[in-house]
């Protein structure tokens, strides 16, 4: 309920004041106090509403007015920004204020055992050092617009879930300081990424990052913080040498004088601020998810914990770099005299986009010669590892889009220029709306009984005037297979498309692709089934961000295998690039 309560106040409040400073346009520091106030409003009102019913007034209140004082603090610093050693001492003064207000870390776990060790005399100092700590740190995030309120609400509900999975020691103060900072974060959300009417200045920010830090002192969370809190500080607040990240942006590290942000990088190599968003979000998330498993397993030995940290900090901080480099991608047509292929496991992908591939298609067609076209996804370039005649044929067609999402990511994160999927289902219906423009006929083989000829006639609807030159099930034996070959070719048509799955549909094709005299071709898996509507395609949006393969595994469990294909892929591609690089090491030496 807390949370609700400081969401709406934030929400309200926040919509309030910013039509108000709207009629005095230009007024930054107008801007930063609406912001400021309305965060602060939110976080007082609902803390002492909870304390009021909870009888539990005297520390709250006591943060209350500390965190008000850091709102003090930060206007000052808004409108005259304060020298940094008049900025530390406000901070400093407030975070001492709250310690001897009963704010303090009293006590602190030594590493390899169960037993605490009492501060006694150095509460005070190590609580102010701990808050002032935090204030700035939370402060670095207002870099990037958005970044605080979103880091502030991801931190604050995993302090809530770890008070909360922890009530014996964190006690419910915590958890509700917890919450309120949640709530406040996400309904100032909103106002810190799309009104210009607010801006979160120091003050807000100062107000957010104390609160949680006075949080984690509460509910002894400390350990949580490090991860949820100082780790994404020092990644995305600290500034360090441009070598430093030039990793995450293009995989080389160049050493130079300049320093700059994360996101500056990723800004300049042309991600845009929402995308930067949602990467430092992502990672933050999984920073919250590793401590909530730590938690979790709080009885497992402080040895087996650190090892566990040893794996999963690593493998986050790949991912990232991964995901950044996924992300900021810019792949250009090929030049003259350059590859039009990237090889990936010995596999040739072409490099083209959907309306290219469109375009060969046509020129297939008008050649009048048989032509295949591969359609392969990460799992079939997987399979082609072991089965021969699987890839031998993709390294023959004359066609291999970049089917699935893991495919174009792989490419991207070894700096191959892959631009975009193209999905044999998007594939069948842009050939069939060229195709009715240029006159071609289609035949659609495979599937179930009845699903091509459904299948046709919402091809029909979707695109008036296709030429269906015939349609066939999927399910014939081997002595009916010389009949339809027959039919296929008597038909004249100028496109086949054959649903049978990889890698079957790709071998038949093969088999009897000059017997057919078809001029294109193409395996499309299941996008029989699709187009028919037996089976629904993902949100836009997930097929944006290329998570298609996440949307048909959670509606169909049974393609989880296939799902998996995509990390053993990456695995896989490394391990073929680090023996690569080991063949022309050797070839240079002397």
């Amino acid at each position: 309920m807390i949370a609700l309560v400081s969401f709406a106040l934030a929400l309200v409040l926040g919509e309030v004041l910013s039509r108000t400073v709207s009629r005095v346009p230009g007024a930054r520091f107008a801007r930063q106090s609406a912001a400021s106030l309305a965060i602060y409003a939110a976080i007082a009102g609902s803390l002492l509403w909870w304390a009021w019913l909870r009888a539990e007034r005297p520390v709250v209140a006591g943060l209350v007015l500390c965190v008000g004082g850091m709102v003090a603090v930060g206007l000052l610093d808004d409108a005259r920004r304060l020298r940094p050693a008049l900025r530390v001492a406000g901070v400093v003064l407030f975070s001492w204020l709250a310690a001897t207000m009963g704010v303090r870390i009293s006590s602190v776990k030594l590493p390899f055992s169960e037993t605490f060790q009492q501060l006694g005399t150095l509460a005070i100092p190590v609580t102010v050092v701990w808050l002032t700590a935090i204030t700035f740190g939370v402060a670095l995030f207002g870099r990037l617009r958005g970044l605080s309120s979103v880091v502030a609400g991801i931190a604050a509900l995993t302090f809530w879930a770890v008070a909360t999975m922890q009530r014996e020691i964190a006690g419910p103060a915590a958890a509700a300081v917890a919450l309120s900072v949640a709530g406040t974060s996400l309904g100032i959300l909103r106002h810190d990424l799309r009104d210009d009417r607010l801006r979160l200045g120091s003050g807000a920010l100062f107000a957010l990052g104390f609160a949680l830090g006075g949080a984690t002192v509460l509910g002894a969370l400390r350990n949580t913080a490090f991860l949820v809190l100082v780790v994404p500080m020092l990644v995305f607040g600290v500034p360090l040498l441009s070598g430093t990240y030039a990793v995450a942006a293009r995989g080389r590290l160049t050493i130079g004088p300049r320093r700059e942000y994360l996101h500056d990088v990723l800004l300049r190599e042309g991600l845009s601020e929402r995308g930067v968003l949602v990467l430092f979000a992502a990672a933050t998330v999984y920073l919250c998810l590793v401590a909530l498993l730590l938690v979790w397993l709080i009885t497992l030995h402080f040895t087996v914990k650190s090892l566990l940290l040893v794996v999963l900090l690593p493998a986050g901080a790949a991912l990232f770099v991964a995901a950044a480099r996924i992300a900021t991608a810019q792949p250009a047509p090929p030049a003259e005299g350059e590859s039009s292929t990237v090889d990936l496991l010995s596999v040739p992908v072409s490099r083209i986009d959907m309306s290219m591939a469109l375009d060969r298609i046509e020129e297939f067609v008008r050649s009048r010669s048989p032509h295949m076209v591969v359609t392969p996804d990460s799992s079939a370039i997987v399979r082609a590892q072991t089965d021969t005649e699987l890839a031998e044929i993709m390294r023959s067609a004359d066609l291999v889009t970049p089917d699935g999402a893991g495919v174009v990511w792989v490419a991207r994160i070894f700096g191959l220029p892959l631009w975009e999927r193209v999905t044999g289902c998007d594939l069948m219906q842009r050939i069939c709306e060229r195709g009715t423009q240029r006159g071609w006929r289609i035949y659609l083989l495979g599937a179930a009984p009845g699903i091509a000829e459904q299948a046709a006639a919402r091809l029909a609807e979707r695109c008036p005037g296709i030429q269906v030159a015939g349609t066939h099930h999927g399910y014939f034996t081997p002595e009916q297979e010389p009949e339809i070959v027959s039919a296929i070719a008597a038909a004249r048509s100028d496109i086949l498309f054959v649903a049978f799955g990889i890698p079957k549909q790709e071998k038949w094709i093969r088999r009897h692709l000059q017997a057919l005299g078809v001029p294109v071709a193409i395996g499309v898996g299941g996008s029989f089934d699709v187009v028919a509507g037996r089976v629904s395609r993902a949100p836009q949006w997930m097929g944006r961000l290329g998570l298609e393969w996440l949307y048909r595994t959670l509606r169909e469990p049974r393609r989880l295998g296939r799902a998996l294909t995509i990390p053993r892929f990456l695995a896989m591609a490394i391990l073929d690039r680090l023996r690569s690089q080991r063949v022309a090491a050797g070839k240079r030496r002397p």
